[in-house]
């Protein structure tokens, strides 16, 4: 608010809606001498089915059957190529979720037919994800997700809020952040404003895209999963992601001991080239020191850091960095305000 922008504030029955498959620059698919838009359309099909199985997945608490992830990819498949939602073309917005839980719950006879079983057979196949899913479209989670994006919301300002603190104790919280960050990742790939022109070519000195309270993804193996893929590729694209997490021990309750969830909260950490670092207890210095490589020095050092005053790990170097407030980010940051008496 301070720098004039308003967040887009995300709450179950609200009125502002985010697509989560909105895909970046998407052109019309129906150009078969095209041979470009034919592979934008499998790529956007692939990246649609991937975000929708990783919901599912974390919803259901399971990794998804072959056959359950076969009609998810021939669910999207269908709503992405039928021309009356066919993204990219003039006034023909992306599908939407109701329309891919739509496709699950009653398949095409084409589609049951390309994997030689009946219409009856697919759509059992497919039903403990649509009505998983279908929690997001009619269920607790409603009014979020289940539509086109809400009109006059653009990526391409300076920079854009998500606010989901109205279901921080959800315990959906990792499957909204993962709709929310697919959303946002599609519109900073685009360069933000459906142009089709990627974000390190739209946006001088590129995008960054920042993840608080990582650990609510981190905890679930799917969103984690899906996160960690978004790491990776986004450095071809000019994103520069940052996680915040309150400390390393955060990375180890991702969940059990020698769980995927922990090993994927750990590849993070090591895929990510610059640490930083504010005090920590002494408690946590055994683990800081093994998972960022400290040495004796800096073991010693982390605890007694100022506020405001950090440890920065750049690759294998190292700076110990003052972040000076001026009076208006203070005003901003200043969250002892309602612990002064009087």
């Amino acid at each position: 608010h301070a720098a004039g922008v308003e967040p887009i504030h995300l709450r179950p029955g609200g009125t502002v809606r985010l697509n989560p498959l909105d895909t970046p620059g998407e052109r019309d698919a129906h150009d078969a001498n095209d041979a470009n838009d034919a592979n934008d359309a499998e790529e956007a099909v692939r990246r649609r089915a991937e975000l929708l199985a990783s919901l599912a997945s974390a919803s259901l608490g399971r990794a998804l059957l072959p056959t359950e992830r076969n009609a998810v990819e021939l669910a999207v498949a269908g709503v992405s190529s039928d021309p009356a939602s066919s993204p990219g073309a003039p006034g023909k917005p992306a599908p939407t979720l109701p329309a891919v839980i739509d496709a699950l719950l009653a398949p095409s006879a084409e589609a049951a037919r390309s994997v030689r079983t009946d219409v009856a057979g697919l759509a059992a196949d497919g039903r403990n994800v649509a009505l998983e899913l279908r929690r997001l479209v009619a269920g607790d989670l409603r009014g979020m997700f289940d539509g086109p994006t809400s009109p006059g919301i653009r990526l391409d300002a300076d920079f854009g809020v998500l606010d989901l603190s109205a279901v921080y104790h959800s315990p959906a919280l990792g499957l909204l952040m993962t709709c929310a960050a697919a959303w946002l990742q599609a519109g900073v790939l685009g360069g933000g404003g459906g142009t089709g022109v990627p974000a390190r070519e739209s946006a001088p000195g590129g995008v960054i895209v920042v993840v608080d309270e990582a650990w609510a993804l981190l905890s679930n193996l799917s969103a984690a999963r899906w996160l960690q893929a978004s790491w990776k590729l986004s450095r071809a694209w000019g994103v520069a992601n940052v996680a915040v997490v309150h400390r390393l021990s955060d990375l180890d309750t991702a969940g059990a001991a020698g769980s995927e969830q922990v090993g994927l909260a750990q590849g993070l950490l090591a895929d990510s080239e610059t640490r930083v670092v504010y005090a920590q207890p002494h408690s946590e210095l055994s683990r800081a020191a093994a998972s960022l490589g400290l040495s004796s020095t800096e073991t010693e050092v982390v605890p007694q850091l100022r506020r405001g005053v950090a440890l920065w790990k750049v690759g294998s170097r190292s700076f110990l960095v003052e972040h000076r407030l001026s009076p208006f980010e203070s005003a901003i940051v200043d969250t002892d305000a309602r612990m002064v008496v009087g």
